[in-house]
């Protein structure tokens, strides 16, 4: 697909977004989250638990992860390669996301694919990275809030690809005012063949093609982010997937 194509295209799910998720009915999901307990997920219990129905991760000043490293909460149910997640989230404090075709490193360490959630913590009560495509201790920033980019290898230094924004989904500041605040999120997560949409209320946030044959992953697991540094709490809900075939 040419850039030329890829803007009509992205043009086009931007004015379906506002108004429908753009996805497949509710019936055709798996759900990830009995919404009792931790049941297939895994982490540190100083920092997980489930509390009305949702699940709360929480750093303090006096409880941070050790060595001043994230720590995560991961899906062992199973792994994931195309699919489409969704779930409801609320941030508070600090920076958070959800990690997906990933690796558990160990120690609840996870690197690969986020899709970002924070509160406005930075100066000025900005959220500068909600939607981003994002890969955690690896490529890192690759596409910001409201770019489509394409993501290319780079022999000399494969963790500094080669990236092209193409097109654009909207202006970073107009689609930030669609996260709710003071409320629930809706985050869907499309993951298909080397495409990938993180979209938040209804609102297409990026947009990545992957083509980095170095860095790129077809499967991988899924897990949750807690920050190390600031105070913060998350919880999410509703949490559920369908598998693309």
């Amino acid at each position: 697909m040419t850039p030329k194509q890829w803007i009509t295209l992205v043009g086009t799910l931007c004015l379906t977004s506002i108004n429908s998720p753009l996805t497949a009915e509710e019936s055709s999901f798996e759900s990830l989250f009995n919404g009792k307990d931790l049941t297939g997920w895994d982490g540190l219990s100083q920092f997980w638990s489930v509390e009305n129905g949702a699940i709360v991760g929480q750093t303090s000043e006096s409880n941070q992860p050790k060595d001043k490293k994230n720590t995560f909460l991961i899906y062992r149910g199973d792994s994931f390669d195309d699919f489409e997640l969704r779930f409801d989230y609320k941030v508070e404090g600090f920076n958070s996301g959800v990690q997906y075709r990933s690796t558990d490193e160990g120690d609840y360490h996870v690197n690969g694919l986020q899709a970002d959630f924070e509160a406005q913590w930075h100066g000025g009560n900005v959220d500068k990275f909600s939607g981003m495509f994002f890969e955690e201790n690896g490529r890192m920033f690759m596409g910001q809030r409201g770019d489509v980019v394409i993501v290319r290898a780079n022999a000399e230094n494969p963790k500094k690809p080669k990236i092209e924004k193409i097109a654009s989904v909207g202006d970073p500041a107009e689609l930030e005012k669609a996260i709710h605040r003071d409320g629930w999120n809706q985050y869907t997560v499309v993951a298909n063949g080397n495409q990938f949409t993180h979209i938040i209320n209804q609102r297409v946030m990026s947009i990545g093609i992957d083509e980095d044959d170095i860095n790129s992953r077809k499967s991988g697991i899924l897990a949750f982010q807690l920050h190390s540094g600031k105070p913060m709490k998350i919880q999410m809900k509703n949490i559920r997937i369908r598998r693309i075939k």
